[in-house]
C-alpha cells in the first residue's frame, strides 16, 4: 500500500492553512499600517503642531468639509480600487488613514492624553481578542453580523436625533451599544476574509482582497477606539 495515499491530503490541508495563514497577516498588516499612520498624524497634528494646525482650522473651518468628503471619497473608491490595482488601492487605504488621522487630532482638545493612551490599548485588546475569535470560531456569523448591520443604521438614526436633543444619558448608553456592535463586526469581518480566502484565494488578486479586509478592519477598530474614549471621557477623563 502507497502512504503517499494518505499523506497527499494533509499535505493539501497544511499547504491551505500556511497560504490562509499569510493572507490574513498581510491583511493586519496593512490594517496595522493603516492605524499607524492615523496615530502618528493624530499626534502630529494634536500635540506636536497644535497650535499651528487648530489656528489654521480656526481660519479655515471650509477645511473641515474638505476632509469629511475626502474621507467618504477614499473609503468607497479605495475598496473598488483595490479589486484592480492592489497598489492603488493601498494608496487609498493609506491616505485614507492619513485624512483620518487630522480628523482624530482633535481628541488631544477634548480628552487627557492618559485617557486617549488607556482607550487605545483598551481598544487593541478588545479587537485583537475579537479578531481571533473570528478567525478560529466554527459559528457562522454572517446572520448576527448582518443583524449588527442593521443595528447599526438604528444607532446612527437616534444618534443624529440627539445632536438635536444634547442628551449625554443617551450618549453614554450609546458609546456601549456602538462598542458592542462593532465588537461583533470585528469577528465577523474576520471571518468573511477567511471564508473568501478559502472559498476564492485561488481565483481573485489576493493583494487587492486583503487591502479591502484592512479597510474594513481598520474602520472597525477605530469605531471601537472612538466610542470607548467616549465612555472613558465620561468617567471622567475628559479635559472639561
Amino acid at each position: 500500500m502507497n502512504n503517499n495515499e494518505y499523506q497527499q491530503p494533509r499535505r493539501e490541508v497544511n499547504v491551505q492553512a500556511s497560504g490562509l495563514s499569510a493572507f490574513m497577516s498581510r491583511v493586519f498588516g496593512y490594517m496595522g499600517l493603516a492605524v499607524l499612520i492615523s496615530a502618528v498624524v493624530a499626534i502630529l497634528a494634536g500635540v506636536v503642531y497644535q497650535k499651528q494646525y487648530f489656528g489654521f482650522l480656526a481660519a479655515n473651518s471650509w477645511f473641515m468639509w474638505v476632509l469629511i468628503i475626502a474621507e467618504f471619497g477614499l473609503v468607497i473608491g479605495g475598496s473598488f480600487q483595490a479589486k484592480r490595482s492592489a497598489s492603488a488601492g493601498l494608496t487609498m487605504l493609506l491616505g485614507f488613514a492619513a485624512i483620518n488621522g487630522l480628523m482624530l487630532s482633535t481628541i488631544f482638545l477634548a480628552y487627557t492624553s492618559a485617557t486617549i493612551f488607556s482607550a487605545f490599548f483598551a481598544s487593541a485588546a478588545i479587537f485583537g481578542g475579537m479578531a481571533v475569535y473570528g478567525m478560529t470560531t466554527h459559528r457562522d456569523l454572517s446572520r448576527i453580523g448582518t443583524q449588527m448591520i442593521f443595528a447599526l443604521f438604528g444607532v446612527i438614526v437616534v444618534s443624529l436625533i440627539n445632536m438635536f436633543l444634547h442628551s449625554s444619558v443617551i450618549s453614554y448608553v450609546f458609546s456601549f451599544v456602538i462598542v458592542g456592535i462593532f465588537v461583533v463586526l470585528t469577528a465577523w469581518d474576520t471571518q468573511r476574509m477567511r471564508r473568501i480566502y478559502e472559498q476564492y484565494g485561488n481565483q481573485v488578486a489576493l493583494g487587492g482582497l486583503a487591502i479591502q479586509g484592512a479597510f474594513q478592519l481598520y474602520l472597525d477598530f477605530i469605531n471601537i477606539f472612538i466610542y470607548v474614549l467616549q465612555i472613558f471621557g465620561f468617567s471622567g477623563g475628559n479635559r472639561n
